[in-house]
C-alpha cells in the first residue's frame, strides 16, 4: 500500500472515529438531559395534544406550530404510539442530525478526492458550535437543513435518473414541512442548477422541476393552513421573525452577525473567510494559486479585523486574537490553507460550481441577514451550501497534504479533532459548567427530569415546581413563557397580560421578569413588566408566590 493510500485509510479512520465519540456524547446527552429549548418546549405541546388525541388542529395550536408539521407531528405520533418520553424526542431530533452528516458529506463526495471532501464535510460539521448546540435540542432548524442537503445531493452532481428526481421532490416536500425557511433554500437550490453546463431538458426535467414540485406541494399545505388560522401565506410563512420586536433585534444584531465570522464557530472563522474570499476571486478571473495566495491573507486579516469592528473597535483581543487557543487555531488553519498553493488541478472546484453554491446559499443568507440576525441557528438552511463551499475551498489543501502520506496529514488531522473535543462542550448548550454539574450530579439521578432539568433551566425548574401544585385538572394558566406549554398542554394560553383584568379566567399567571421579556413588555406593548405592579391588582386580586427575582413572578389568581 503506498503512502497516499495509508494517508486516505489514516484520514477516513480519525475522522469517523472522531464522529463516533460526538455522537457518543451526543446519545449521552439525549438521555441524560430532558428538552429545554424554549421554542422545542413551546412547539412541543403540539406534540403531547397529538399523542393523546390523534389529529393535528387545537385551539392552543397557532400558525407557527402548523407551519412546520414534519418533525413535531412526527414526534406526537411516536410519543402516541409508544408512551410520552423526552428520550425519544431528543433521539428523534438526533437522527436528523445525523441525516444532517450524511447528506452534507454525500454532497460534496462526488468528485475526485471525494473520500477527503466527505470527511473534511464531517468535521467542520461537528466542530460547528451552533450544530452542537442544537444537535438534540427538538428545534427545526436542523431538519430543514438536513432535507434540504438531502434535496441537493440528490440533484447536484450526476444526471439524476427519474427515480432520483422523485425522490427529490418528495424530499423537497418534506423540506418545506420541516420549516418555511426552506422555501427560500430550495429557491436557492433550484437556481444553482441554471448555470449547470447541461441540457436546458435535462435541467428542467431531472434537477429544477422536482424541486420546484417539493416547493409547490409545500406551499399549498401552508396556504391552506394559513387560511385556518386566518392569516395570509406572506404571513404565515414569515410567523415568528416578521414583527417589530424580531425585527429590532435583528437591527441590533446584524453589525455583529455580518462581520464576526463566527457562523461556524471559531476553530472555523480563518476557513470561512477564506472560502468567502477564494470563491470571489475565482469567480472574478484569478487562478487557483492567486486565489489561495490572496485570500489567505486575507482570511486571517478579516478573522481579526472583522470582529474588531463588530465590537465597535472596542478592544483588540477579538475574533483570532481573542485568546491564545483562537490565534493558535487560526495560524494552524493559515498555514493548512496555504498548502492548497501545491494541490494537482483535480481537487480544484471549478468557477461553475463555487457560483452555483454561492447562488444556493444567497437567498437564505439575505433573508437571514435582514430578519434573524440575532440567531446563527436561523441561517441553518444555507448551511449546506455555505459548509460546501468552506470544504471545496481546503480541499485541495487537503488533497496536497493526503498526496504526501500519513505524516503529513496526521498534523492537521490532530488540530482538528481538538476543535470537535472542544466542541464536545457546546453539545445541548451545555458548556464546561453544564457538564461539571453533571458529573457532580450521582449517576443514580441521571435519569431523573426533575434533577436534570435544573441542570439546563435552574430558574425554570424552580419556578415548575411552585407552579404544579396550583394548576389542578381544568385550570388554566397565562404566561408569556411558552415553555409552560409542554408540562401543561392545552391548559396554557401563551401571552402578555396588558392589564389586571385580563388573568381573571386563570388559575396561575407567571411574569416573565428577564430583561428581554420586561423590554417588550414595556417598549412594545407600554405596560409594566414589574412584579410589584402585578401584585397590586385587585380585580381579580393576585398573590405572589416567589420573589421574581430569578426570571419568573408566580401569581396566584383568586382566593
Amino acid at each position: 500500500m503506498n503512502a497516499e493510500a495509508r494517508a486516505l485509510r489514516l484520514t477516513s479512520a480519525i475522522t469517523w472515529l472522531t464522529a463516533a465519540v460526538f455522537f457518543a456524547a451526543v446519545l449521552l446527552v439525549a438521555i441524560v438531559i430532558p428538552i429545554h429549548a424554549q421554542d422545542a418546549l413551546t412547539f412541543g405541546e403540539w406534540s403531547r395534544l397529538i399523542s393523546g388525541h390523534w389529529h393535528l388542529h387545537y385551539p392552543s395550536a397557532t400558525g407557527q406550530e402548523y407551519g412546520r408539521p414534519l418533525f413535531y407531528v412526527l414526534q406526537g405520533w411516536m410519543w402516541g404510539l409508544f408512551g410520552f418520553s423526552e428520550i425519544s424526542g431528543r433521539v428523534l431530533s438526533g437522527l436528523f442530525s445525523g441525516l444532517l452528516l450524511v447528506a452534507l458529506v454525500w454532497l460534496v463526495r462526488d468528485r475526485e478526492w471525494g473520500r477527503v471532501a466527505g470527511a473534511l464535510a464531517a468535521l467542520a460539521l461537528i466542530a460547528t458550535p451552533v450544530y452542537a448546540t442544537h444537535v438534540v435540542s427538538g428545534l427545526t432548524d436542523i431538519p430543514v437543513a438536513a432535507l434540504v442537503a438531502l434535496a441537493g445531493a440528490l440533484v447536484w452532481s450526476r444526471r439524476p435518473g427519474p427515480a432520483r428526481a422523485v425522490a427529490a421532490c418528495a424530499v423537497a416536500t418534506l423540506a418545506m414541512l420541516a420549516k418555511p425557511s426552506a422555501l427560500l433554500a430550495l429557491v436557492g437550490l433550484v437556481l444553482g442548477q441554471v448555470l449547470l453546463r447541461e441540457s436546458w431538458r435535462s435541467r428542467l426535467v431531472y434537477r429544477m422541476a422536482p424541486v420546484a414540485g417539493g416547493i409547490g406541494i409545500g406551499l399549498i399545505y401552508d396556504l391552506v393552513q394559513a387560511n385556518y388560522v386566518h392569516q395570509g401565506l406572506r404571513t404565515f410563512l414569515q410567523a415568528g421573525v416578521n414583527t417589530d420586536y424580531y425585527r429590532s433585534l435583528a437591527t441590533d444584531a446584524r453589525r455583529y452577525a455580518l462581520l464576526d465570522g463566527n457562523w461556524f464557530g471559531d476553530g472555523l472563522r480563518v476557513a470561512t473567510f477564506f472560502a468567502l474570499f477564494y470563491a470571489v476571486g475565482r469567480l472574478a478571473g484569478a487562478s487557483h494559486r492567486k486565489g489561495v495566495f490572496a485570500g489567505v491573507p486575507l482570511a486571517l486579516f478579516a478573522s481579526w479585523l472583522g470582529p474588531w469592528i463588530a465590537a465597535h473597535e472596542a478592544r483588540v483581543s477579538v475574533g483570532s486574537l481573542h485568546s491564545v487557543g483562537a490565534a493558535f487555531a487560526a495560524l494552524g488553519t493559515t498555514a493548512f490553507l496555504v498548502v492548497g498553493a501545491l494541490s494537482y488541478q483535480d481537487a480544484v472546484a471549478s468557477r461553475v460550481e463555487l457560483a452555483r453554491f454561492g447562488l444556493w446559499a444567497l437567498p437564505t443568507a439575505t433573508a437571514w441577514a435582514l430578519y434573524g440576525a440575532y440567531d446563527f441557528r436561523l441561517l441553518a438552511p444555507a448551511w449546506p451550501p455555505l459548509l460546501a463551499l468552506v470544504v471545496l475551498s481546503a480541499l485541495p489543501a487537503a488533497a496536497a497534504l493526503v498526496r504526501r502520506g500519513p505524516a503529513a496529514v496526521a498534523l492537521p488531522l490532530a488540530l482538528f479533532a481538538i476543535v470537535v473535543a472542544e466542541n464536545v462542550y457546546n453539545v445541548d448548550g451545555l458548556q464546561k459548567s453544564g457538564w461539571d454539574q453533571l458529573r457532580r450530579t450521582p449517576t443514580a439521578d441521571w435519569l431523573d427530569s426533575g434533577v436534570t432539568r435544573a441542570i439546563v433551566m435552574p430558574a425554570f425548574a424552580r419556578t415548575l415546581l411552585i407552579v404544579q401544585p396550583e394548576m389542578k385538572k381544568d385550570d388554566l394558566l397565562i404566561s408569556p413563557e411558552g415553555a409552560f406549554r409542554f408540562f401543561f398542554p392545552g391548559h396554557v394560553e401563551q401571552s402578555f397580560p396588558l392589564r389586571c383584568d385580563d388573568v381573571h379566567r386563570f388559575r396561575v399567571f407567571v411574569l416573565a421578569t428577564d430583561e428581554g421579556s420586561r423590554r417588550y413588555m414595556e417598549d412594545f406593548l407600554h405596560v409594566s413588566g414589574d412584579p410589584a405592579f402585578w401584585a397590586k391588582c385587585s380585580a381579580p386580586h393576585l398573590k405572589q408566590l416567589n420573589d421574581g427575582f430569578e426570571g419568573y413572578a408566580v401569581f396566584r389568581v383568586g382566593p
